[in-house]
């Protein structure tokens, strides 16, 4: 899983390459790698902000604050881009550019939702095993106690 600034970056880096490929009157198919990391990007955003509020440890203010801003700053980015398409783009373009981003930010969020569940499982198998260890190990300290052994 990737971080939110990272994610950030990828989204910015990418809405650069989409702009240029528009201005330069390309075609869509041209920008296909720069859709792509945008659209995981914008997964990778959306499924950190619905990760963090599940936290225990989310819910900071600054958090709060970064997140605001960075939803701002990629509704700006999305405004930008879908002024760029109706203006530069074929009739239709950025409609079809929205269906390939909902389809590539919902496999992202699949891929995502199951490595957190991978990541989840193993850490809750840890810790059963550590506190099972120390459980037997306690009883096993306990019986040599009450045998005199210890």
């Amino acid at each position: 899983m990737i971080d939110p600034i990272s994610a950030f970056g990828a989204l910015t880096a990418a809405h650069g390459a989409i702009k240029k490929c528009v201005e330069m009157g390309r075609d869509l198919s041209s920008a296909s790698a720069a859709i792509s990391k945008y659209a995981q990007a914008e997964a990778d955003l959306g499924f950190g902000k619905a990760r963090k509020k599940k936290s225990i440890f989310g819910g900071s203010t600054d958090d709060a604050l970064a997140i605001h801003f960075k939803q701002e700053e990629q509704a700006r980015l999305k405004a930008e881009l879908r002024s760029l398409f109706k203006l530069y783009g074929s009739p239709g373009q950025w409609e079809r550019l929205q269906a390939t981003i909902g389809e590539v930010r919902a496999e992202r969020k699949r891929q995502l939702e199951e490595i957190a569940r991978k990541r989840d499982l193993i850490i809750k198998s840890s810790v059963a095993l550590v506190v099972a260890a120390g459980g037997f190990t306690a009883i096993f300290y306990w019986v040599l106690y009450l045998k005199g052994d210890l």
